[in-house]
């Protein structure tokens, strides 16, 4: 039996809320909000039947002639989520509630109580309860359906859980928070063995909210999992990837499953943590890398970028602002605009010129479209692209047509146009020295060249947010030995010195400063947290054997390089022999049983690898970048095409990202700082 896709599957979880909106206003939240965006949008649920869709939040209610409502929301209802389902009903006059959970009823009630034994049944029926009472009349409807809509099918092979999005892995700084709650905790009576090492981190350390995070994240993983009737073998690498790999290994449901599944499925939890090089780099080799830095996210988005549409409507540049950007989501069943997507993850930035550019043509072609620059003696060109483009959405027709391909053909033009564009691959060959200078006597070692960075950047035309993007680079993928005290004390003054010279902080580092006003006090603490995340981002392999070193040093023939530990990783997973793979820790509760028994000194007992199953899904805690998708992708042609390697995360990982979530502590401590 063939295992279902993971399309197929959010299709069918979406068509089963959808049966539930007709005659209904739909209140849904900005996480499952965005979900619905990559698959079919406001329109699906309008055809389905919806008066109306709003925002769930405490300032939105029905109209007085609304009966039925339904409330699509990516949480169990507790806290403030509970509180704005309240507010709702109350200021509403709804007969019949749904409310559509991607939480299901375990995640209520470890919500509730923790990880003690309950009824869960007995819980929906308490909660039904409340929300008849927000009703004020017993006798009216309530249904709480259970669906995991937070999957994102972004293209074939490759999918997102934006709703998960927060969960990032912990790093060595996290220790000393974890044992500043553990404090807290034992001062409410509560006796907890203190951790000292992220080694000895284990589900019940994390913070409350890190660990409904985690336990909703693995129920959805488990459906899924379940949709597929997969029977799976947990890899994990990192330390919070082993708390996830350990939980969803444990969980009842999931032992369940496994006892009657009938496809073998390989899946592997990777830290992003492990390597941040990637993450941070400015590299541009496929053109969705290049969109993701120099366009802004969509808002409320995690994966969309929002794009300009003023070229097609001629607006002066001064009403800009009041046109809605586009985006980059494929618009209904649009098959060239489901290709273009792919295309900017997987293909060159010719390839992906080309392709845009054929489209474009064949549309003008079938829709007798005059003025369109055929390109047929001159290579693409943005600005040609752009012509083009502007000629097509001019017809009423073509544009509603293919909305979602002229959306994608304008952000990637708005992209190449941009003045910026030209000052990524100045980054590019900067990082590219520093990568040269690990580890080379004969080089200025990288972190006084950044130094140096920091006293010219202005002459340079860099930005701090640029220094610290190779800050990380360089910390992640030298390790320890390139980020010494003596480094960090220099460090601290130039950048704090820095932060307070600049005028207009940029929005990135307003958030890592975390105040309004800066003064030296404030500048000089962030530039000391900037210095102890990086030295946790310079000792997180230091537990490693085979992917230790991402650093390839240089020698008379050949210079330095660098190799990302996902593609080695999943290169390994297809072709290294079961004792090579000593990093990746192996989960199986029925391995470990067969083990305790007798029965292991009779038949030949042996770790499994990867790729003795048809699928391997590799998930990356924290967010994978598009050049890593492509890489993935292409070392799976080249070794072992035959293994079908789906690769997922909450998001995408770029340089801005990165720095915000590397650069501070995990943001599941906020309230401890």
């Amino acid at each position: 039996m063939q295992a279902a896709s993971v399309k197929h599957l959010s299709e069918a979880w979406w068509n089963e809320a959808c049966k539930k909106v007709k005659n209904s206003i739909v209140f849904i939240d900005n996480s499952t909000a965005e979900c619905l965006h990559w698959s079919g949008g406001l329109s699906r649920l309008v055809e389905a039947g919806a008066k109306n869709v709003k925002e769930f939040s405490s300032f939105e209610s029905g109209n007085p002639g609304d009966m039925k409502a339904v409330f699509m929301i990516s949480n169990a209802v507790r806290d403030v989520t509970s509180a704005t389902l309240k507010d709702i009903i109350q200021a509403s006059k709804f007969q019949y509630c749904v409310v559509i959970t991607s939480a299901n009823p375990s995640v209520h009630a470890y919500a509730r109580y923790g990880g003690r034994e309950t009824d869960e049944s007995l819980l929906i029926s308490q909660l039904e309860q409340d929300i008849l009472t927000w009703m004020g009349n017993m006798n009216y409807t309530v249904e709480i359906i259970y669906l995991p809509l937070v999957i994102v099918p972004y293209s074939e092979n490759l999918f997102f859980m934006p709703p998960f999005s927060e969960i990032y892995p912990l790093m060595e700084g996290d220790v000393q928070r974890l044992a500043k709650l553990q404090q807290q905790c034992g001062s409410k009576g509560e006796r907890i063995k203190q951790v000292e090492s992220l080694g000895e981190v284990e589900f019940h350390h994390l913070p409350r909210e890190m660990r409904f995070a985690v336990r909703q994240f693995i129920v959805c993983i488990n459906s899924l999992l379940q949709g597929m009737n997969a029977r799976d073998e947990i890899y994990t690498i990192g330390h919070t990837s082993r708390i996830i790999g350990t939980e969803l290994d444990a969980f009842n449901s999931a032992k369940q499953r496994r006892k009657t599944a009938a496809n073998k499925v390989s899946l592997v939890f990777v830290d992003r943590t492990l390597d941040l090089a990637d993450a941070s780099s400015h590299a541009g080799e496929t053109l969705m890398e290049r969109i993701l830095s120099l366009l802004p996210r969509l808002y409320g988005h995690n994966l969309d970028s929002a794009v300009n549409m003023a070229p097609t409507c001629h607006v002066h540049p001064s009403s800009e602002w009041t046109l809605v950007p586009g985006c980059l989501a494929p618009q209904e069943e649009e098959e060239r605009a489901t290709k273009v997507l792919s295309s900017l993850v997987l293909s060159s930035k010719k390839e992906s010129l080309s392709l845009l550019n054929k489209y474009i043509l064949e549309i003008a072609c079938r829709k007798n479209i005059v003025g369109v620059d055929s390109g047929r003696d001159t290579r693409v060109t943005p600005e040609n692209l752009k012509k083009n483009i502007q000629q097509t959405s001019s017809n009423i027709e073509a544009f509603s047509e293919n909305a979602g391909l002229i959306q994608q053909g304008l952000g990637v033009v708005e992209t190449l146009l941009d003045p910026k564009y030209a000052h990524l691959d100045q980054l590019l060959s900067m990082e590219k020295l520093l990568l040269q200078s690990i580890g080379n006597p004969d080089e200025t070692p990288p972190f006084t060249q950044i130094f140096q960075l920091l006293k010219t950047r202005k002459t340079r035309g860099v930005t701090l947010d640029d220094i610290l993007a190779m800050m990380v680079y360089v910390v992640s993928l030298g390790g320890p030995q390139v980020f010494t005290e003596k480094d960090e004390y220099q460090l601290t003054n130039l950048l704090s010195h820095a932060i307070v010279e600049e005028k207009n902080l940029s929005e990135t580092l307003k958030e890592l400063v975390g105040e309004e006003v800066v003064d030296e006090v404030s500048a000089l603490k962030a530039a000391q947290n900037i210095s102890k995340q990086l030295h946790a981002i310079a000792v997180v392999r230091d537990n490693l054997k085979v992917y230790k070193n991402l650093h390839i040093p240089g020698d008379t023939v050949q210079p330095a390089s660098s190799q990302g530990l996902l593609q080695k990783l999943v290169y390994d997973c297809l072709t290294a022999p079961q004792a090579d793979m000593v990093d990746l820790e192996y989960k199986s509760a029925g391995f470990k049983d067969l083990i305790k028994t007798g029965f292991s000194l009779f038949v030949n007992v042996s770790k499994p690898v990867p790729r003795d199953a048809p699928m391997m899904i590799v998930f990356i805690v924290g967010g994978v970048t598009p050049g890593e998708v492509r890489d993935i992708k292409q070392t799976v042609i080249a070794v072992n095409p035959s293994c079908e390697v789906v690769v997922a995360s909450s998001h995408f990982s770029y340089p801005k990202d990165t720095i915000l979530r590397a650069l501070q502590p995990n943001r599941f401590f906020k309230d401890t700082l």
